[in-house]
């Protein structure tokens, strides 16, 4: 294995890891404005979270780091041809952390309820987002000779990746309501149980249209056992909430 793959495989595991992690994170945000019923209930979903989620974002940025450290045409070419998606991306972020910080600064009911919209919408935002840039590069994009993407804003946002968009907001939302169901008790980690056994079935599908989608357009051998993988994955996950595994 050559230094270019060393790195590509490490650059996957950082992103894999930061999707893995910041990606229930991300759910539990979603969840705060269907799952929880007022605001005892949010705050309880926003303290299961509230010790990790600043430490998963450390992901991204060694992603990033890493992309810009070993491949800098990639680097540069997708943070300038995705440069509004990214830009969403990261003023939801900033958003977010802010929310989590000065949700409790007052006391005042609208206060806090203004906070916690702007939880549910920063985190659901980056969910999808990712999903559709992802969904952009495992496809492919128009790059011209000097290495800069020559597309437009309609062409990041084709049926493909918005696909991918909704694969990783239902996906996300149903390891939030997976970890909700871990760390809570109680009747809000049974609605969480009830809430993952719909959502990993949404999830279900739009990996199964998605993958299934990009295997035919781009796949081989390869591709399709990770796909096999993937889906077995999925469904293990959803016997085991059934089982209250």
């Amino acid at each position: 294995m050559q230094l270019p793959e060393i790195w590509f495989v490490l650059i996957a595991v950082l992103w894999t890891g930061y999707f893995f992690l910041e990606g229930f994170d991300f759910g539990v945000g979603v969840l705060t404005r269907g799952l929880a019923r007022d605001r005892q209930e949010r705050r309880v979903l926003i303290n299961t979270i509230g010790p990790v989620w600043d430490g998963n974002e450390v992901w991204l940025l060694s992603a990033a780091g890493a992309t810009f450290a070993a491949f800098p045409d990639w680097y540069a070419t997708l943070f300038s041809g995705f440069y509004l998606p990214l830009l969403v991306i990261l003023l939801s972020l900033i958003v977010r952390g802010v929310a989590f910080e000065y949700r409790a600064k007052r006391p005042e009911e609208n206060w806090q309820r203004n906070w916690e919209r702007a939880i549910f919408w920063s985190s659901l935002i980056p969910a999808f987002l990712w999903g559709v840039v992802f969904a952009n590069i495992v496809r492919g994009v128009p790059i011209g000779p000097d290495k800069e993407f020559v597309g437009n804003l309609l062409d990041l946002f084709g049926p493909h990746a918005l696909l991918g968009g909704v694969l990783t907001l239902t996906l996300f939302t149903f390891h939030g309501a997976v970890f909700t169901a871990l760390k809570t008790v109680g009747e809000i980690r049974l609605r969480a149980r009830r809430a993952a056994a719909g959502l990993g079935l949404a999830a279900l599908a739009s990996a199964a249209a998605f993958l299934g989608w990009t295997q035919l357009d781009r796949g081989d051998g390869a591709s399709l056992v990770a796909l096999l993988v993937a889906a077995g994955a999925l469904v293990a996950a959803l016997v085991a909430n059934a089982r209250g595994r």
